[in-house]
């Protein structure tokens, strides 16, 4: 039986998703892409998890980059071409997955791992991590969707500088350009992040959901076909059992209790 690269983690309304290739830097090959597929499968089913965690293990990384030792076997352009459509399936998946999710980066997020990054709602990142895409040393280019969350995420400019280059850049770096949105001690990472979690967790889980959905849709229409929407979700939800508990604690002023 092949031994499993990854590890789901369920705590209460919260779940951590680590990848556990330490030797390797926690480089993505397939079987760890297939694994992250099959966990989204199930947390797009599970309704009582809010939050997902993403995370490597060890402390130099939390993904590398694609495996490039596997890479090296693909022999045409239909196996490489394959093998970055799947890899941008599983993280389009864990995008568009219910929950808010987070990657916790401790260390190296480079490649691949800046990809995996990108496919979450946002990043925490420690003082030490690393964040870059160097596919064009290797002569490639991001291959699990790289070029497009990057450039929504910090403007094309700052994109074909960050790829054409394959600079290494700084949390501090990293956040000053909009793609971390928050930068911690290196020993106090976990804690924080588990901090949001908790914040997260407390408030109205449909609503957060919507206002997430809303979110992402949003983008993609234009300004007043993104407030139409808005406004449609806020009328559901107005009538909806989250809003009157919540309403109704406000006027009792007590904690709702979601």
């Amino acid at each position: 039986m092949t031994e499993s690269l990854t590890h789901l983690e369920i705590n209460g309304k919260k779940a951590t998703l680590q990848i556990n290739r330490p030797n390797q830097l926690n480089a993505l090959n397939k079987q760890v892409l297939e694994e992250i597929h099959n966990h989204c499968h199930f947390l797009n089913e599970n309704k009582q998890i809010k939050v997902l965690i993403i995370c490597g293990s060890g402390d130099k990384a939390f993904v590398a980059g694609a495996d490039i030792k596997e890479m090296q076997d693909f022999n045409s352009p239909e196996r490489a071409t394959q093998f970055s459509i799947f890899g941008a399936k599983t993280f389009s998946m864990l995008e568009n997955l219910p929950q808010i999710t987070i990657a916790r980066v401790q260390g190296f997020a480079l490649g691949g791992g800046l990809e995996l990054a990108l496919a979450c709602d946002f990043i925490i990142a420690s003082e030490k991590a690393r964040f870059g895409l160097p596919e064009v040393t290797l002569g490639l280019i991001p291959g699990f969707s790289g070029t497009q969350r990057l450039t929504r995420r910090i403007g094309a400019s700052k994109a074909i500088e960050w790829i054409s280059t394959a600079d290494k850049y700084s949390a501090a770096e990293a956040h000053l350009h909009g793609l971390v949105n928050h930068v911690t001690k290196h020993d106090e990472l976990e804690s924080f992040t588990d901090q949001i979690s908790d914040k997260i967790i407390k408030n109205a889980p449909h609503a957060i959901q919507v206002a997430k959905k809303v979110i992402k849709q949003g983008i993609e229409l234009r300004f007043e076909e993104g407030c139409s929407l808005e406004s449609s979700e806020f009328g559901l939800l107005f009538v909806g059992s989250e809003a009157k508990e919540g309403m109704k604690a406000f006027i009792e002023k007590r904690p709702a209790n979601f």
